[in-house]
Order: C-alpha cells, then sequence, then structure tokens
C-alpha cells in the first residue's frame, strides 16, 4: 500500500509589515505553577510603555488588529469582555489604568459555568520596556469535548494568539513563542 502523506504544516503565524521599523529584541520567559495544575503564570517583555501595552488589552480597536476578529471590551467592572469572536468570554472584575486588570474568563468550549480568574500587571521599566505577568487560575482540566490538556492550550493560546501577536502587529518586540 502507498504511504501516508505527510502531516500538514501548522499554520503560519502574521507577519509584521515589512516597512515596520525594527525594534530591539524582547526577551521573555514563561513559567507555569507545577503544585496548582489549574494554574498558568507567564512573564513576557514588550518593547513599549506600559500605556502602550496595556491598551492591546483594553482598546477594542487595538484588540481587533492582532486577534482579527470582533471583540468586546472594557475596563468598567461588571462589563462584558468577549474575545475572538466570541469564543472567550467573560467580565471585567477590575482595571487599573497602566498597571493591572483582572477579568472572569473563559473558553466556549470549557464545561457550562466554569470561569477562571486572569490577572494581568504591567510593570514598565526605566528604559521604556513593560514586563506583563498574567496569572490565570481555575482552569479546567478537560474540556467539553474530552480533550485533558486545557492548561496547555490556554497557555499556548496566550502566548502564540496574544502576546507574540502584539509583538508582530504592533513591533513591541520579537516573537518569542511562535
Amino acid at each position: 500500500p502507498p504511504a501516508a502523506p505527510p502531516p500538514a504544516p501548522p499554520p503560519a503565524a502574521p507577519k509584521p509589515a515589512a516597512d515596520a521599523a525594527p525594534k530591539p529584541a524582547a526577551s521573555s520567559s514563561s513559567s507555569s505553577s507545577g503544585n496548582n495544575a489549574d494554574a498558568i503564570t507567564i512573564k513576557v517583555q514588550f518593547t513599549a510603555p506600559a500605556k502602550e501595552v496595556y491598551e492591546c488589552f483594553t482598546v477594542p480597536q487595538r484588540v481587533m488588529a492582532y486577534t482579527q476578529s470582533k471583540c468586546e471590551m472594557s475596563t468598567t467592572p461588571g462589563s462584558k469582555i468577549s474575545l475572538f469572536d466570541g469564543s472567550i468570554t467573560g467580565e471585567c472584575v477590575s482595571a487599573t489604568a497602566n498597571e493591572k486588570l483582572v477579568w472572569l474568563w473563559r473558553q466556549s468550549a470549557w464545561p457550562e459555568g466554569k470561569m477562571s480568574t486572569v490577572t494581568i500587571t504591567f510593570e514598565q521599566s526605566g528604559s521604556g520596556s513593560t514586563e506583563v505577568v498574567l496569572k490565570q487560575t481555575g482552569v479546567p482540566s478537560q474540556d467539553v469535548h474530552g480533550n485533558s490538556n486545557m492548561r496547555e492550550v490556554v497557555e499556548q493560546g496566550w502566548k502564540r494568539n496574544v502576546f507574540d501577536r502584539i509583538k508582530m502587529v504592533f513591533g513591541y518586540g520579537n516573537p518569542q513563542f511562535s
């Protein structure tokens, strides 16, 4: 019998505009809480001031630029949030301009009523770059389809679909995870 064809390559990540000025490389690191199976912690450096990076999470036009999809974003506590055409939904718990966001957050494939808590902090250094620390707790171990790697799926989603895309679209450093 003929050999099976090789698996298809993963889809290519969006490329930064050819005319975008190169930025210095940004370092980033990631670590996940080893003894808390439902928690994720990711640290990322951006070559931009905290205000600009914070707006990538709070201003709908900026969010839509890197997600290439509809969103609802607000910094008003109790307001609804939605990303990736409703694949991610939740609510703003609190927001401190340019410093911290706290959201209730869920993926549409999670068990009904399951919410996680996302806390994102923005720390600007003297050089004008910003460290973002994302902590997410309450990630279910599996989704409604039986996939049992939800923590990994969620962590990779943040890294590739949010952090790297912000860097590529706005020129805030080199992608680290894609």
